[in-house]
């Protein structure tokens, strides 16, 4: 019975650690307009140091006027000018906080070393006498080294050093004295900090820019995967995969898939006649000739040698004929320059057949359109035949 009683309340807490646990991290999350890691990082860093800061502050204040922090055996005085100075940097904290929450958290980085920096100098020129808020100059410059760059952080070091050695001429009764071991240790640790900074902007620009090659070798490397080097239109590899997915789209929304299977007439002739390289120029202005007569949705493949495939998602029998046909008589218009001479026109043959009326599957339809297009072949040529 105790061990039951024991296991509750553990799971009790560990209930509330879970939700306390959710809480913080959705306070902490950031706006899903920032993409890169390492800025997601610094924006939850600077919302999570926010809400610190909110909380010491606010229990801080709540101290100070219960008289905590008041020597024992002096009156109360109530609320001192410190006070004050802390209390409107306090009131500044959430609207930084709900900046943070935003893709413009620099923003409000920018506005939490100027609040840093101002309520500590003004906390200085209330108590001349009192130098030890110097040291605290330094949170301005060290916070700007954690959300901003290396030049912004250089810029608040040597606002933060101006206006140490401007104190004395404003100030009435500081004098230099005073502080010269705070600004020597200021620019100590500015130094140190800026040259960090540096260095871990550096090394970040560096994985940036490994990570974009990465991104674009691998972009490469696809492109070259589905794609004929030749004609630069996608491979029979590519038009497996993708005919396939569109078949099953076809199938679950209730539309046809137009196929048409083209070959350019007599062109082991042709190559034989002008060579080689004048059969690959003529493969690739054929191959831009086809890729112009569809739409942008559509895909164009090589299939292989002088074969290519087309298909047409959402083309009923009729449109994909009306294609194929005017591709047909487009064809023997075609211009086929090559090192400066004008080849002789080709003319197409092409093989039409229809998803899912021809075949259900892949190598059904296109056995169908393959079909269609060897009558087209022994019929003479120059001509589009539909598949039985």
């Amino acid at each position: 019975m105790n061990n039951l009683i024991t296991t509750n309340n553990t799971s009790g807490t560990g209930r509330w650690l879970h939700r306390l646990a959710a809480v913080w991290n959705w306070l902490i999350e950031p706006s899903p307009s920032i993409i890169q890691a390492e800025r997601r990082l610094q924006a939850r860093l600077l919302m999570a140091m926010l809400l610190v800061l909110m909380s010491l502050g606010l229990v801080f204040f709540i101290l100070s006027m219960l008289g905590v922090f008041s020597v024992p055996g002096e009156p109360k005085t109530g609320i001192s000018v410190n006070d004050w100075i802390t209390l409107a940097a306090g009131l500044l904290f959430p609207i930084e906080y709900s900046l943070s929450r935003t893709r413009y958290y620099p923003i409000a980085a920018v506005m939490m070393v100027a609040v840093v920096l101002s309520a500590t100098f003004a906390g200085v020129i209330v108590s001349p006498q009192d130098t030890h808020p110097l040291f605290f100059l330094i949170l301005g410059g060290l916070i700007a080294s954690l959300f901003l760059s290396a030049r912004m952080t250089a810029l608040v070091f040597l606002i933060t050093a101006g206006g140490l050695l401007a104190l004395p001429i404003f100030v009435a009764g500081f004098s230099r004295t005073n502080y010269i071991n705070a600004f020597f240790f200021i620019l100590t640790v500015g130094g140190v900090v800026v040259i960090a900074t540096s260095l871990r902007q550096h090394y970040l620009d560096q994985i940036d820019w490994q990570t974009q090659q990465l991104i674009e070798n691998e972009t490469r490397l696809r492109e070259l995967s589905i794609r004929d080097p030749l004609t630069r239109l996608f491979n029979r590899r590519y038009l497996e995969e993708m005919l396939t997915v569109e078949m099953m789209r076809a199938e679950r929304k209730g539309y046809s898939i137009g196929i048409i299977m083209a070959d350019i007439d007599h062109f082991k002739r042709f190559n034989d006649r002008h060579g080689h390289a004048a059969g690959d120029a003529v493969l690739v202005q054929v191959a831009n000739f086809l890729r112009t007569h569809v739409r942008s949705s559509d895909m164009t493949c090589r299939y292989g040698g002088e074969e290519f495939i087309l298909v047409l998602p959402e083309a009923s029998r009729e449109i994909t004929q009306l294609r194929a046909e005017l591709m047909q008589k487009d064809a023997r218009l075609l211009q086929l320059p090559f090192e400066r001479q004008m080849l002789e026109a080709v003319t197409l043959s092409l093989g039409v057949a229809v998803y899912p009326q021809h075949g259900l599957d892949y190598d059904s339809i296109l056995g169908a359109a393959d079909a269609a297009l060897y009558r087209a072949k022994n019929g003479g040529r120059d001509r589009v035949v539909i598949a039985d």
